[in-house]
């Protein structure tokens, strides 16, 4: 080899190194981050499900009780 291409190779093998180390911290982060997602979507779709759920007593609890709380009363 030539000594200016020994010299570009030993320039480039510290920038080499630390490139691939801030690709493996940035995948790493790219895991946790996708792990995070996934369970938050868990999450949202447990809450989801309670709200409806709880929507869905109120509704009958309305109809059982027979007021219907969007007329006026009487004394209007």
């Amino acid at each position: 080899m030539s000594k200016t291409v020994e010299n570009v190779d030993n320039s480039m093998s510290p920038r080499l190194a630390e490139t691939e180390t801030k690709i493996s911290y940035l995948m790493k982060d790219i895991d946790d981050l996708s792990e995070i997602v996934t369970k938050q979507g868990r999450e949202l779709e447990k809450l989801t499900k309670q709200v409806s759920f709880l929507m869905q007593k109120e509704n009958e609890r309305d109809d059982l009780s027979g007021i219907v709380l969007g007329d006026k009363p009487p004394h209007w």
